[in-house]
Parts: C-alpha cells; sequence; structure tokens
C-alpha cells in the first residue's frame, strides 16, 4: 500500500527536478544554409526531402521518427514501408507533408525554393553536403537537434576510421585512371568537386576530369587523349556495356577489359555514412589485388 502512494511522487517529482536541472530543449542551432534554428522539444516525427537524410538518421539510430521520405528513397530496405510525399524541393507535396503532422522537417538546398511553404508546417533544418567532410559535420548537427551528441560522436568517428582503412588498403597501389560516365549522349561525366570524384581518388583512382566541375559535358577525343585504365558505368547511364566497349574501343580500359557496371549508383551519390559502400565497391573494380583490405 505504502509503496502504491511513493511511485506517483517518484514519477512526478523528478521529471521537474530534471527540467529544472538539466533542460536541453528549447535547443538552436546553425544549419548549413546559415540560418540559425530552435527546436522547442524532441522532435518525434520527421519528415526528409533527401534520401541522404533518411540514411544519416538511420545510421544514428532514428529512423523510427521518420514519417515521410521522397519516392527516391531506397535505403535502409525497411524505407519501402515510409509515406512517400513526392520528389525534391518544388516536386514535394505539400498537402501530404502538412497531412503527417511533423515536428521537424529536414531538407537540402533543393528545397530552398519552398522553405517559406515548409516553414508554415513545421521548424526546417536544412543539411547540404558537398564534400567529405560535410558528412561529420552533418551527423553532428543531427546529433545536436536530437540530444544524441555521443551517438552523433561515435557515427562521425567510425565514419572517418572506415575512409581511412579502406584508403590505406589501397595506398601502396599504383592509382589507375578513371572515366566515370554519367549520361552518354551528350557524355557526361563526374568533374573535381563531386562526391565521385572523392570516392575515386580514396578507392585508389585519379579521374581523369579532376581538372573540370560539376557534371560536366566532354568529348570523345578528351576522353581518348586521357586514356582511361578503367571506365565506370551506372544503370542509368543510357548504356549498356556492350555498347560501352563499342564506343570507347581503343582505350586501355577497353582493351584489357575493365569496363565495369556499377550495381546501385545511389551507395556513390549519396553523402550519408552509406558512401562507404560505394567507396568499398569502387575499391573491388580499381584495385581487386587489395580485396582482403577492403
Amino acid at each position: 500500500m505504502s509503496s502504491t502512494t511513493s511511485i506517483p511522487a517518484t514519477t512526478t517529482t523528478t521529471p521537474q527536478k530534471t527540467q529544472t536541472e538539466t533542460p536541453y530543449y528549447p535547443v538552436t542551432v546553425k544549419d548549413f544554409a546559415n540560418r540559425t534554428i530552435t527546436i522547442e522539444k524532441e522532435p518525434e516525427r520527421v519528415v526528409t526531402l533527401a534520401p541522404f537524410l533518411t540514411e544519416d538518421l538511420y545510421y544514428l539510430g532514428l529512423f523510427d521518427r521518420v514519417v515521410g521520405v521522397t519516392k527516391f528513397d531506397d535505403f535502409p530496405p525497411e524505407v519501402a514501408n515510409v509515406t512517400r510525399i513526392g520528389g525534391y524541393g518544388k516536386y514535394a507535396n505539400l498537402e501530404l507533408i502538412a497531412n503527417l503532422s511533423p515536428d521537424l522537417i529536414i531538407a537540402d538546398s533543393y528545397s530552398l525554393s519552398i522553405l517559406d511553404q515548409l516553414e508554415k508546417i513545421a521548424p526546417v533544418i536544412i543539411i547540404d553536403p558537398h564534400s567529405m567532410e560535410d558528412i561529420p559535420r552533418a551527423l553532428e548537427l543531427l546529433g545536436k537537434v536530437f540530444n544524441i551528441e555521443d551517438k552523433a560522436k561515435e557515427v562521425s568517428s567510425q565514419f572517418e576510421a572506415q575512409l581511412r582503412e579502406i584508403s590505406s588498403s589501397v595506398s601502396g597501389s599504383k592509382r589507375v585512371r578513371v572515366f566515370y560516365v554519367v549520361w552518354r549522349d551528350p557524355l557526361m561525366t563526374a568533374g573535381g568537386d563531386t562526391f565521385i570524384s572523392d570516392l575515386i581518388y580514396l578507392a585508389g583512382g585519379s579521374n581523369i576530369f579532376n581538372d573540370t566541375s560539376g557534371w560536366s559535358t566532354v568529348s570523345m577525343e578528351q576522353v581518348l587523349a586521357r586514356d582511361p585504365e578503367v571506365i565506370i558505368l551506372t544503370p542509368h547511364c543510357g548504356m549498356t556495356l556492350e555498347e560501352a566497349y563499342e564506343k570507347f574501343a581503343g582505350t586501355s580500359a577497353a582493351n584489357s577489359g575493365r569496363i565495369y557496371m556499377v550495381e546501385n549508383e545511389n551507395d556513390l551519390i549519396h553523402p550519408s555514412p552509406r558512401i562507404i559502400r560505394g567507396l568499398q565497391a569502387l575499391v573491388k573494380l580499381l584495385h581487386p589485388e587489395v580485396q582482403g583490405n577492403g
């Protein structure tokens, strides 16, 4: 009987004491768009407007808070059960997002055009990585937003350690010249300021168009002159392996049978810890001799 009366007393006083002495929320953060945002309470219902953001939350152990994702999300597999809110930015369905009653929306720069409308629904955090170094920065920002800073530091440290380990596994190997095909006609590739180029370098390769930027249009004459030793295709580049061997005949890559189709290009282009999977896949293609280390 006496224990029955003591339980309510404990449950009512403990939260009050915690809130008085160590209130975490509201918390104020600065996002990637240099906006200062105050999060009033712990986010429980989150809509993500880019697949890599869903992936970040998954690696941080927060996937169960995600209630809405884009139609392009494909990882983790459980994302198949989450409500789709349309495409990126202006292609998102604002009415559907509002109906999900989110208490936080996380977006990248594609959604800046609809930022005002999104802010009428819930607080918005912009996360927009442009380099490998930005991935840990994104994780740590999310750690602060969700009050899991220790977990975020752990995930960031593990990500950086994996990068170092994989990169060191190929450090003794000769760099191979790589041409990455983004699109067939016009012929497009990844420039030196892209995640693809970073990954090629970390995997022990050298992007033959490292001196260009963004998604660059190049000529067949340039490709032949720079003579790639490995050519990487993606499932959506508009070209089959057979067509590539015909198109790039005469290159070292074609002559040595080193034109490859990557299985999942999203492993290479989503700036989340998932990119480790893409890096491991590239190492297998560029330096099969160090397979045991990857």
